[in-house]
């Protein structure tokens, strides 16, 4: 099972901007959502290294995770997206040490199969 997905960045990104992400209530909890929604879109882009497109998304997250603020940021703008990018190499690299260990399971069959 993974440690890292898109609720997990989630997570880190409404604690980020200073929310409380332990007492949310229903409708703190459907944002939740819609962001998690967002950072799987986004992780799933193929042009997510363009710096437009990340400002874009993440502008996005925290109109959603602070929709009374008056204005959005640069500061938290730049942490959301730190936070996807860490996020997004934390899942790449679980990706690979799953895919490292599929492998040697399937190798250990082949040579009991073969023994």
């Amino acid at each position: 099972m993974r440690k890292n997905t898109p609720y997990t960045i989630t997570h880190n990104i409404a604690a980020a901007l200073g929310q409380d992400t332990e007492m949310a209530d229903a409708l703190q909890t459907v944002r939740y959502r819609a962001v998690a929604e967002i950072v799987r879109s986004f992780l799933n882009y193929t042009e997510k290294n363009d710096p437009g497109q990340q400002g874009f998304f993440a502008g996005m997250i925290i109109r959603i995770l602070q929709p009374d603020a008056k204005s959005v940021h640069f500061s938290d703008m730049q942490a959301v997206i730190n936070i996807i990018k860490e996020g997004d190499k934390a899942i790449l690299q679980e990706m690979k040490e799953e895919r490292k260990a599929w492998r040697a399971a399937q190798k250990a069959e082949r040579e009991l199969a073969e023994a």
